[in-house]
């Protein structure tokens, strides 16, 4: 079947896509996508301009943290969405202290939350670079996005 034909299917039997090939809202947003927008949120730590695209910007308790915290911000949602980030990333930090079986991965969130990358980190770490974003960034990753939709809902 041709690509098109798939698509007329796919619009045809309510895919949730768009005449433009985007997707539209539909319900609650899946574990999956809050894991992509937390990879999102660490990948452009620190970077305001570019939280600010991220789809978490858009819901309604980043929009009113932002508009209590920078009323006249021309990025104050970036910059609202950083904030938390790293708050959220402190308190994971915080949760896992005392842990020993943790005690690199807390090490990991804190080198993040510095701004560093996962190559970086396992340099410090003294681990592979592999095994810090297989097991570690990953790890983060789905903390990352439990702790957001704690605060964002």
């Amino acid at each position: 079947m041709s690509r098109p034909a798939i698509g007329e299917i796919a619009e045809n039997c309510g895919s949730g896509r768009n005449q433009d090939n985007e997707l539209t809202k539909r319900g609650r947003v899946s574990a999956e996508e809050w894991q992509l927008r937390a990879r999102y949120v660490l990948r452009h730590l620190s970077d305001p301009i570019a939280l600010q695209r991220s789809p978490l910007c858009r819901l309604q308790a980043l929009e009113r943290l932002a508009e209590a915290n920078y009323p006249t911000g021309v990025v104050a949602r970036g910059r609202s969405l950083n904030e938390l980030a790293l708050e959220c990333l402190e308190e994971i930090e915080n949760e896992l202290h005392g842990y020993a079986g943790a005690a690199k991965l807390k090490s990991f969130i804190a080198l993040t939350r510095q701004g560093m990358k996962a190559v970086e980190a396992s340099r410090i770490l003294d681990i592979t670079p592999e095994y810090a974003s297989r097991k570690f960034k990953r790890t983060l990753v789905d903390l990352l996005a439990e702790k957001l939709v704690m605060k964002l809902h």
